[in-house]
């Protein structure tokens, strides 16, 4: 198959053309595209790299003493799901790839071109390229794709649940490559890259899980200021949670703005339809996991994995509640939720644990045995950490196993917590210790189930000093 003008129009025109991208530091203007349903590039201008080097010394010097600038959208993000974030800068037409770590970091910065129009896509063909929080959905190379898109093409999922509550229409927004020069603003809505650029991009992405905020403007803050604008959304999310499990009606419905619409319902119907699940579980728990924010023009995102358990009914899966602010508390406009699997009768964790806790230690003797094979059998064809596939990954153990000789790793303080159907986190202090070297860290690891087995999907580790020194590998 390949995508072009059997997709949704006339195709366009799109370049390469070598303009150069920075790792680790902002870029400068970019150039330009078509969406899948066409319109012709046009000729495109760079900015001298001076440009890039007198904002870098702008945004440092702009830092209070000891703070770094983050940007507002990310308001909280976990970095579980996915360790990069693309944050798109309409008004300086630039891709962001930010990496989450033990803070929240640049790692590159691309030109793009957006909509030839501005303002948020409202309706099919205005050539504008929409606001909000998105998520890659598919991915396609260079021989599905007609020449228009240049060597990949990663659709998102516009309209998303906001965009359709809102009656915001079209289709079809994509990032994309292209193989002629760009102009800025220069595209039908989609927002495309040169390719280098897209390929370079690629190495970041992980289809429905990397978060892709679009805004107008990226809004730099203090990480405090994040750090407590984030707190001011989880109070209100934790009220709202806490009425529902307590039964408490009015409390719940409280934590709704009365433009509120789900399922349908307005705010009335949805207090009828509420009021008739309080009466039928009278004992109500619920869960939330994995809570991410992201906030963009005024709304915010909270992502998360909700459980919910009552009177022997089980189900779980993803919840999207999407928040405005309404005075001086956060409301509820808009809930969303995509069912996971479904159970009649409670889970039993502590089995589910046990189990979990018998991989680990797996694991740790493979490590400790330099099995490399066993050891790389415990991680899953999706695993990313710190930049690194899998394959990348058992290069770099490999070479680790070949430059020390023996290895110890104690595990102390082991937490598993399950996050969702065939789905759990694992939390311990990790000490390494290989001939001369040592090192002490806060380590966590993702899992997922595949058939019968667990396997790590995602690894983090964070040094903890002691007495005030620490390596880390």
């Amino acid at each position: 198959m390949r995508i072009g003008k059997g997709l949704n129009g006339a195709a366009g025109n799109s370049t390469g053309n070598g303009s150069a991208q920075k790792l680790l530091e902002p870029a400068g203007y970019g150039r330009g595209e078509c969406d899948p349903r066409g319109g012709p590039l046009r000729a495109v201008r760079t900015v001298p790299l001076f440009g890039l080097f007198l904002f870098l010394f702008f945004f440092v010097s702009s830092c209070p003493a000891g703070a770094a600038l983050v940007p507002r959208a990310l308001l909280k993000w976990s970095g579980l799901e996915s360790e990069h974030a693309v944050v798109v800068d309409k008004e300086a037409q630039e891709v962001w790839v930010f990496h989450k770590g033990e803070s929240i970091r640049p790692t590159v910065v691309f030109p793009c071109s957006t909509g030839e129009n501005g303002g948020p896509k409202q309706r099919k063909n205005d050539r504008k390229t929409p606001e909000g929080v998105y998520f890659f959905t598919q991915s396609y190379t260079e021989k599905d794709l007609s020449s228009t898109y240049g060597v990949r093409a990663y659709p998102i999922d516009y309209p998303n649940p906001l965009d359709r509550l809102e009656g915001r229409g079209g289709y079809g927004i994509w990032f994309h490559g292209t193989n002629k020069m760009l102009k800025p603003r220069d595209t039908n809505g989609c927002v495309v890259l040169e390719n280098h650029s897209i390929e370079t991009l690629s190495r970041y992405i992980r289809l429905r899980r990397t978060p892709v905020i679009i805004t107008d403007k990226i809004e730099w803050v203090e990480d405090a200021v994040r750090r407590r604008e984030a707190a001011g959304v989880e109070e209100s999310l934790e009220r709202w949670r806490s009425a529902w499990e307590r039964g408490d009606l009015d409390a719940y419905i409280g934590a709704y703005a009365g433009s509120f619409n789900g399922r349908g319902m307005d705010l009335a119907a949805w207090k009828r339809y509420k009021a008739g699940l309080f009466m039928r579980y009278k004992k109500i728990r619920v869960r939330i996991e994995g809570l991410e924010l992201f906030q963009v023009n005024g709304v915010v995102l909270a992502k998360f994995h909700q459980i919910f358990q009552g009177n022997g009914f089980t189900s779980s899966g993803e919840k999207r509640l999407y928040l405005a602010k309404n005075s001086a508390s956060w409301k509820i406009v808009g809930e969303f939720f995509k069912e996971g699997k479904r159970a009649v009768s409670p889970v039993k964790p502590l089995e589910v644990k046990e189990e979990i806790a018998r991989f680990v230690r797996t694991w740790r003797r493979a490590w400790e045995d330099k099995d490399l094979d066993a050891y790389m059998a415990c991680y899953d064809s999706s695993f990313r950490s710190r930049g690194m596939n899998r394959s990348a990954w058992r290069r770099y153990k490999a070479g680790l196993n070949r430059k020390y000789g023996k290895l110890r790793v104690l595990v102390e303080g082991r937490k598993i917590r399950l996050t969702g159907p065939g789905q759990a986190m694992v939390r311990f202090r990790q000490r390494y210790v290989a001939d001369t070297y040592e090192d002490y860290g806060r380590k966590v690891l993702l899992l997922v189930k595949r058939g019968k087995r667990w396997k790590i999907r995602r690894e983090t580790w964070k040094k903890i000093a002691e007495n005030g020194n620490a390596n880390r590998r």
